[in-house]
């Protein structure tokens, strides 16, 4: 080998490319052409049912009464756990923010347990199934968290199929052959006799095959042993499940799974598939910054095409939810979720003020606050290039005043978060609080909209940044994207912008800036405040 490769020339710029794992593809792509070489008579039956080739026939509900696991479910979730389990192809469990979706998953989980029910629980990432690994644990039930332990949380690693197989009698006898093998490989390099070498690398190929079929053998034994195997989307075409069949395939965020991720596991012909997530709320992520049309249509994931599809009877909606005020609840409720929503009564009126050792200001004591930079002048939007991403110094430094007077309350810095649907938005922010709070900076969360789907805070300040003469809204647009900002926060919401270019954006975006001017405490700021 020619060294000289190896060197390295510290004055010339290098790059580093991160070359793309293509497995996933090739997954989907294998999976879409064993479909396309079935007869659609072959099918399997929820396959046609998620394409328009069969028709949906809901359930007909049970006079047996069902005992629950989990007593502290409401009733919309009691039916949705019915529902579910009465299904004979396909049920959707439709879970708008703080609603309790997960909480629903694992009771239908145990109930089709309880029913030696062999369950694959699927998510397209490997968060989203961990979390349910992680709630099933106190459970006892016989699992197996399928994936690398690397990739795991720390509080799930013990179910992983690696732990199991190296505390399993065949995965003992595994190591014992690979320290044979070894053994062998170390004797092979003292020998200089070439027939004992050849020998020894003979006996090494022999061993290496035995260890294959060994490991093999024991993950088929385990998975086998399993009443619930857990695996992201793409890992449920994994030679580690792919000879196993399932009485039941669950998906969770199953609104944010590629359409071609969810056949992975359906495309394996399981008798039922219930799926849960909230097609309202942000879509598959499709990594181009242009999409085309033909990339949006990628955006539809299989959750919204059975909704399309087969309407309201193929789902059932949490619709109690246990996370906001219902003031910052309300908005979110009327404009996507058909006025659905409802606080529960330990959420309905909670506050700022009710938090330990936090005093009552104008701040803590209000749910929903507006910072209309409009009357101000507006227009505080950088004007950066048409494809490069937007800040507002305006707004940030509106974020640092109301964050000064939380601090002030006594609001604890991990109990705060700002968002914002812009990545410089987010550095502007970054910067400003990191020099103005150096102490509290490491605990305040600040990121972008997306980044927060699944997360919670006891406060959220939200920048929304777009203020111009075009009264271009960018991002904005996208209501799935404002869902997820509005309704992030427990007891406070404060929202920064400018109605007036806000409100010219969509019918949403207008009902929203309305609702916010008759409901919230409406402030404008002056030049003093934001030179504070």
């Amino acid at each position: 080998m020619d060294k000289s490769y190896l060197s390295i020339d510290t004055a010339k710029r290098l790059r580093v490319v991160k070359v793309a794992n293509d497995a996933p593809f090739k997954r989907m792509m294998q999976t879409f052409l064993d479909l396309k070489s079935k007869q659609p008579e072959d099918l399997p039956s929820i396959i046609k049912i998620a394409f328009g080739l069969a028709a949906y026939f809901p359930p007909v509900k049970s006079e047996i009464r069902l005992d629950f696991f989990d007593e502290q479910l409401n009733e919309v979730q009691k039916e949705a756990v019915s529902f579910a389990l009465e299904a004979t192809d396909l049920a959707l469990i439709h879970g708008p923010p703080g609603t309790g979706k997960t909480q629903t998953l694992i009771e239908i989980i145990r109930q089709l347990v309880a029913r030696d029910l062999k369950i694959l629980v699927c998510g397209p990432s490997n968060i989203s199934v961990d979390n349910i690994a992680d709630k099933l644990g106190p459970f006892r039930i016989p699992m197996v968290r399928i994936g690398h332990p690397a990739r795991l949380l720390p509080s799930v690693i013990s179910t992983s199929l690696d732990v199991a197989i190296k505390y399993s009698s065949g995965g003992m006898l595994v190591n014992d052959i690979r320290k044979e093998m070894d053994e062998k490989l170390n004797t092979s390099k003292k020998t200089r006799n070439g027939t004992e070498r050849r020998k020894l690398w003979e006996d090494i190929r022999d061993l290496r095959k035995e260890c294959k079929v060994r490991e093999r053998r024991c993950t088929e034994d385990i998975v086998r042993a399993s009443k619930i195997v857990l695996s992201t989307l793409h890992g449920a075409g994994g030679r580690d499940i792919i000879r196993q069949n399932f009485d039941v395939v669950i998906i969770d965020e199953a609104g944010q799974a590629l359409e071609a991720q969810s056949l992975i596991p359906l495309a394996r012909g399981p008798s039922k598939c219930i799926l849960a997530g909230d097609h309202l709320q942000l879509p598959p992520t499709i990594p181009r910054t242009d999409k085309t049309s033909s990339l949006r249509k990628l955006e539809l994931s299989l959750f919204e095409r059975l909704i399309k599809l087969h309407g309201p009877l193929i789902k059932r909606t949490l619709s109690v939810q246990y996370r906001m005020h219902e003031m910052i609840m309300k908005y979110p409720s009327i404009g996507l979720y058909d006025s659905l929503l409802l606080a529960d009564v330990s959420v309905r009126s909670h506050l700022l003020s009710d938090l330990p050792n936090v005093i009552k200001t104008d701040e803590t004591q209000e749910p929903l606050v507006f910072w209309d930079t409009n009357p101000h002048g507006g227009f505080g939007e950088d004007d950066t290039g048409a494809h490069e991403s937007k800040s507002n110094a305006m707004e940030a430094a509106l974020c640092r005043y109301h964050l000064r007077n939380l601090l002030e309350a006594g609001v604890q810095p991990k109990d705060i978060a700002i968002i914002t649907p812009y990545n410089a938005q987010v550095a502007l922010l970054s910067g400003l609080i990191k020099s103005e709070f150096p102490d509290a900076f490491s605990e305040i969360e600040i990121g972008s909209v997306d980044g927060f789907q699944g997360r919670e805070k006891e406060a959220i300040l939200l920048s929304l940044v777009r203020s111009n003469e075009k009264k271009e809204v960018g991002f904005l647009a996208d209501e799935r994207r404002l869902n997820v900002a509005m309704t992030r926060p427990r007891r406070h919401l404060c929202v920064i912008g400018d109605s007036g270019t806000v409100a010219r954006g969509s019918v949403f975006l207008k009902g929203w800036m309305d609702f916010l001017e008759e409901n919230a405490d409406l402030r404008y700021p002056d030049t003093i405040m934001l030179q504070q």
